[in-house]
C-alpha cells in the first residue's frame, strides 16, 4: 500500500500528523486549565463553608 503513495500523499500524512499533535496538545492544555479552575473553586468553597 505505501509503495503506491506519491509525494503528495506523504506530505498530507505529515501535515495530518502535525495537525493531530497540535490539536492534542491544545486539548490537553485546555483540560489541565479547566481542572485547575475546578480545584481552585473547590478550595474556595471549602474555605468559605468551614464551620
Amino acid at each position: 500500500m505505501f509503495e503506491e503513495w506519491g509525494g503528495v500523499e506523504w506530505v498530507l500524512l505529515v501535515v495530518n500528523v502535525v495537525a493531530l499533535f497540535i490539536a492534542g496538545r491544545f486539548l490537553v492544555r485546555k483540560l489541565k486549565k479547566k481542572f485547575e479552575e475546578v480545584e481552585k473553586r473547590q478550595a474556595f468553597h471549602r474555605r468559605v463553608n468551614k464551620p
